[in-house]
């Protein structure tokens, strides 16, 4: 939930910028598109009532509004015996928007904007009873100096009114474990360009001014509700085997925490069960296997060898037809000698002109024509019909396409009808002169003329044979296609792809790529050269016989001769092997890139670099969570494990042979033991003790816990 505590929407000072002034036309479009739920209008040195109700009405129903006021404050003098300056934003409950008018008005009077200077005393007095909220500049300029802030802090009851404004990401939070709050604001210069300001992202979503107060009080009781508004779930887990522990998890970051050896990756191996079981769409990453998992991204065991990435047919009719083939035989001499010597023997038979005939020459078959019938069978049988067409075509459309395709049916099942005649016809009357001339043989002892020399048919069959060989050998032509895919981006490298190489087999190919030895393959395809080679000669048939062999060890279409590899290449193509780390990168992109409903990691940190963390995976698991997606992540790193804000932490500890689990969070800072209510941890403490870097790190990170790093 975005919001703005420092924005202005006039030039009052003579250094404001003109473009500061902005209309309520402009100022409503531009919360608008940034989504700011909360705007705290904080012009220098005065609170212009009109503009704060005209503002307030217009943005009404998206975007709550509150007074405010950034003032300049003459405070306490420095070593040199100069008066320190500097800037404090105070906001008031909106309910009282009237009486801080009023008050600002006594405050400031007649006071030209440029020359007004007040010290902190001066403020609280008159200012406070407006309900009010106080953000001296902390790293922004003019700063208040920390005498000034220990002043404010020492007037104030409630100690958790007072922020301090930063302008830098890595010291951003609001309502913080630290002995202050840090919070960041637009400080708008130009409203034209609103959208690139920085701004504050509350975790817990809330709806008022009051809600905002009790959750920087840590209010058990309104951090409770705000929790009990995002899903979650109670999931059995299993730390170590024959210890099942129940556990809840948010639609949100979950971190698991703990030292080394207290059953983390057991949990998120158990969540993964669970979610595996249940259907639950799942990502995991685990840090101490990424080489291995990195190895399987590139293996292609799975992938189908595809003879369509390279154009191809499959070629399985081409390959039976290889199988299948038989030579066929010429008429030998000797029938034609017996038909001489016997055909005057029988003076009726000689009048039998039909003992005489040859036979007539079938066609060639269409093998084109059955492949268009055999396509056009298999389409409306499994795909045509199961399409909804009334969803994307009107009554019309639908009656012309069914007409069109009835038709195109008919006239390829016409043209078959014709061809399987004509074919058969052929048959049926070659047929019937042999069995006549049978008949007129027995009945006369005398020899028919022979129906054909043999020679056509011969010749044919090879022709047949060397057409499939010749397809086959055109396939084995073919260029290598390749398929890149977006694995992640490296700094300084660019973005690195998986590729997938699809290549016929060539002097190049290695084993790795095929499913069939590379070996057989290459004596497959030298017999197929080799059949090619003998097209003419009576030894083919050796060649055939071995050729059946690889037939029978599944060589059986021309995808097995397809190889296929994989390989990590940079944009510009050149082959790139990432390092130890990088994987690890490329990796945890990948995953958190990619759609899922549930993130499980374990131990993403290992390999990779503090400010990697924060600033690439940092904003992708924020970006995710307020997505609604559930994160998981089972840790060392205190960037993780604190940046994120977890709604849900899970503690495990190990102390005198004895484990426990705790849960809890960051926002009222503590650490519940599941099996006994009154065994309370601090969530600071155990997590300053913990996470990697001890509290030097943790402190040092200022990276505070109930604001997420935004991208402008």
């Amino acid at each position: 939930m975005r919001i703005d505590l420092h924005c202005h929407t006039k030039k009052v000072k003579s250094g404001d910028a003109y473009t500061r002034n902005v209309t309520k036309e402009l100022f409503a479009e531009k919360v608008g598109e940034t989504n700011v739920k909360i705007i705290a209008i904080t012009n220098h040195n005065q609170f212009d009532y009109t503009q704060y109700l005209e503002l307030k009405e217009i943005v009404s129903g998206f975007c709550d509004v509150w007074p405010g006021i950034e003032l300049d404050i003459e405070g306490k003098k420095n070593t040199e015996g100069k008066f320190n300056r500097g800037h404090l934003i105070v906001i008031a409950n909106p309910k009282n928007y009237i009486l801080f008018n009023q008050r600002v008005n006594k405050l400031i009077g007649d006071q030209n904007p440029d020359d007004f200077l007040v010290d902190i005393k001066t403020v609280f007095d008159t200012l406070d009873e407006c309900d009010t909220l106080y953000i001296p500049h902390f790293h922004k300029e003019p700063r208040i100096s920390e005498e000034d802030t220990e002043e404010l802090n020492a007037l104030l009851t409630d100690k958790t009114r007072l922020f301090k404004e930063t302008s830098d990401y890595r010291s951003l939070g609001v309502f913080s474990n630290f002995d202050y709050s840090v919070i960041i604001g637009s400080d708008v210069q130009d409203w034209n360009c609103y959208e690139k300001s920085k701004f504050a992202d509350i975790r817990l979503p809330i709806q008022t001014f009051e809600q905002f107060c009790l959750l920087a009080k840590k209010d058990k009781q309104i951090i409770n509700t705000l929790l009990n508004q995002k899903n979650k779930s109670n999931i059995e887990v299993s730390p170590y085997r024959n210890v099942k522990i129940s556990i809840p998890i948010y639609e949100d970051v979950n971190i698991i925490f703990g030292q080394k050896g207290t059953g983390k990756s057991e949990i998120i191996t158990s969540l993964k069960n669970n979610y595996e079981d249940s259907g639950t769409f799942y990502k995991c990453y685990v840090g101490t296997s990424k080489d291995d998992d990195f190895n399987k991204l590139l293996r292609t065991d799975e992938v189908k060898c595809d003879s369509s990435k390279l154009g191809l047919e499959d070629m399985r009719q081409q390959f039976l037809d290889i199988y299948e083939w038989q030579d066929k035989s010429v008429t030998s001499f000797l029938k034609y000698m017996n038909w001489w010597t016997t055909k005057d023997n029988n003076s009726n038979k000689s009048k039998m002109k039909i003992t005489d005939c040859v036979k007539i020459e079938e066609e060639k078959k269409d093998r084109k024509l059955s492949r268009d019938y055999k396509n056009m069978k298999d389409f409306l049988d499994s795909s045509f019909f199961k399409i909804n067409f009334s969803r994307y075509l009107e009554r019309k459309e639908i009656d012309d396409l069914e007409s069109l395709l009835q038709c195109l049916q008919d006239g390829i099942e016409n043209e078959k009808a014709e061809a399987w005649k004509n074919e058969n016809t052929i048959k049926l009357a070659n047929w019937s002169i042999d069995k006549i001339k049978g008949i007129a043989d027995k009945c006369s002892d005398t020899v028919s003329r022979p129906s054909t020399t043999g020679f056509y048919e011969y010749a044919m069959n090879r022709f047949a044979l060397l057409e499939a060989i010749g397809l086959i050998k055109e396939a084995f032509k073919k260029e290598e296609f390749k398929e890149q895919v977006l694995l992640g981006t490296l700094e300084e490298k660019g973005d690195v792809y998986v590729q997938t190489k699809y290549r016929i087999l060539c002097k190049d190919s290695r084993t790795e790529e095929f499913r069939l030895g590379i070996k057989k393959l290459k004596e497959c395809k030298q017999t197929i050269e080799e059949i090619n080679e003998k097209i003419t000669s009576e030894s083919i048939g050796e060649k055939i016989t071995d050729f059946r062999s690889f037939f029978d060890d599944g060589i059986k279409e021309v995808s097995e001769f397809i190889g296929i590899s994989r390989d990590t290449v940079l944009d510009v193509g050149n082959s790139y092997k990432p390092s130890n780390g990088e994987r690890g990168i490329l990796l945890m992109q990948n995953l958190l890139n990619s759609d899922s409903d549930v993130y499980l990691l374990d131990e993403p940190e290992l390999g990779m670099g503090n400010s990697y963390i924060t600033t690439a995976i940092l904003p992708k698991i924020i970006s995710l969570a307020k997505q609604r997606k559930t994160v998981i992540i089972a840790t060392h790193n205190a960037n993780l494990a604190v940046a994120t804000l977890p709604y849900m932490s899970i503690l495990r500890t190990h102390k005198n042979g004895i484990y426990n689990t705790y849960i809890g969070n960051a926002f009222y800072d503590e650490l519940r033991n599941i099996d006994d209510e009154a065994d309370i941890k601090n969530w600071t403490l155990e997590s300053m003790h913990t996470l990697e870097g001890g509290k030097d790190a943790f402190y040092g990170r200022r990276d505070i816990y109930e604001s997420g790093r935004q991208d402008n």
